[in-house]
């Protein structure tokens, strides 16, 4: 991994489209512990962990507004379900290796090196939530959002918001026990190239997938069945 290339308003308006007022603010956001602890002067910018745990706060009540609104036949427990898809690592480090949020940040020396694929390492969804907070400070509320929504402006398309859901398999239970109070059966069959999994409600109601490994085998056959069901009248 290459060293970092300094932080400029520049950088950040061609890179992130952010026409920043207060530079330190990004810096701090986009700045690791561990180089804050091996460089002394990095010790007066804002706290990382701080932002973070700002930036996380806002997300959320975003997410939860653009939900609340977008999604109005949805119960507490499918908004519930919908937010913690579209806060999870998953997709926030998808918008950060999009946004290429890697080549601006700046790491201690030892954790720089031993980061093989920096663009898919958690930090990168924790910086992105810091950056939301920096935002926040420097162009305010309504910036803020508008940058979290257009960034997440494809994950509100219902049918691939609900292909990201973590754990289609409860999911689908709770769908299967709430229409026909019954729980989903799992049949697997191996073979040389891998498992193929059938989960069935009943006889009409059933759809498979296939992979090597058992657990997303059936996580396949889980979300292709809940795309058969949400079809149904």
């Amino acid at each position: 991994m290459t060293k970092t290339p300094k932080l400029t308003k520049t950088r950040l308006r061609k890179g992130l489209g952010l026409s920043v007022k207060n530079l330190s603010l990004f810096d701090a956001a986009l700045t690791h512990p561990s180089f804050r602890n091996e460089n002394q002067f990095a010790e007066k910018l804002a706290d990382f962990d701080r932002l973070e745990f700002l930036g996380d706060s806002i997300l959320n009540e975003v997410i939860c507004q653009r939900l609340y609104a977008g999604f109005p036949q949805a119960d507490e427990g499918m908004l519930s379900k919908l937010r913690s898809t579209l806060v999870s690592q998953r997709v926030l480090g998808r918008i950060a290796a999009k946004l290429r949020l890697h080549t601006f940040m700046r790491f201690g020396k030892s954790l720089r090196q031993a980061m093989k694929t920096p663009y898919k390492h958690k930090l990168m969804t924790d910086a992105l939530e810091a950056v939301f907070a920096a935002i926040f400070f420097d162009l305010g509320r309504k910036k803020t959002e508008a940058f979290i929504l257009k960034h997440y402006a494809e994950y509100f398309d219902s049918k691939k918001l609900f292909r990201l859901d973590p754990n289609p398999k409860s999911t689908l239970q709770e769908l299967t026990l709430k229409r026909w109070k019954k729980i989903p059966v799992y049949v697997h069959k191996s073979s040389s190239k891998g498992i193929t999994t059938v989960v069935s409600v009943d006889r009409k109601r059933k759809a498979s997938g296939f992979h090597k490994i058992k657990k997303e085998s059936e996580l396949k056959a889980a979300r292709a069945l809940l795309s058969l069901l949400r079809r149904e009248k």
